[in-house]
């Protein structure tokens, strides 16, 4: 769980940057999140991202495409896509939900299934986490962190103040 609360952060932070470009990635996974030598992540493969005009979240550019062979669908990959994402409608929300996908994998070895348990039950972890990880996976993108700043804050805070 440190491990994979300590990749967290700096995920944000990158995708706080793209969403304040008006970049959606809408294909976060792990395969997308790379890490080198010195412990760095950086987030890789915007081939299916979005540029939204941020005052009314419209879309600027049209779907590319996109070259070589990737399990990626225009919507992205279906196991991290969040709901939105099927009807094409996602934002920078979409972005959030699939990190808590890929989070709640690092911390029970599991994708989330149909009925969302909450990871404490299947790992050692604050529940201050469990709370985290629901709210990034909520279905309904306005119940979510509105920003992968405020999701970064909240793994900070619970990773660094105990209870």
């Amino acid at each position: 769980p440190e491990q994979a609360l300590a990749i967290v952060p700096p995920i944000c932070e990158a995708l706080q940057y793209a969403h304040d470009h008006g970049i959606v990635h809408r294909d976060i996974k792990p395969e997308n999140l790379l890490i080198d030598k010195t412990g760095r992540v950086k987030i890789a493969d915007f081939g299916i991202a979005k540029i939204i005009h941020r005052e009314t979240d419209t879309l600027v550019c049209s779907e590319g495409g996109q070259t070589g062979v990737s399990a990626s669908l225009p919507q992205g990959t279906p196991d991290y896509a969040a709901p939105e994402q099927a009807n094409g409608t996602a934002d920078h929300r979409a972005d959030i939900y699939s990190l808590g996908v890929v989070l709640y994998e690092m911390l029970t070895g599991e994708r989330p299934k149909d009925k969302l348990e909450a990871p404490s039950k299947r790992v050692q972890v604050d529940i201050r986490i469990d709370e985290i990880v629901l709210r990034a996976l909520e279905k309904t993108p306005e119940l979510r962190f509105a920003t992968a700043a405020e999701f970064r804050t909240q793994v900070e805070k619970a990773v660094h103040q105990p209870n």
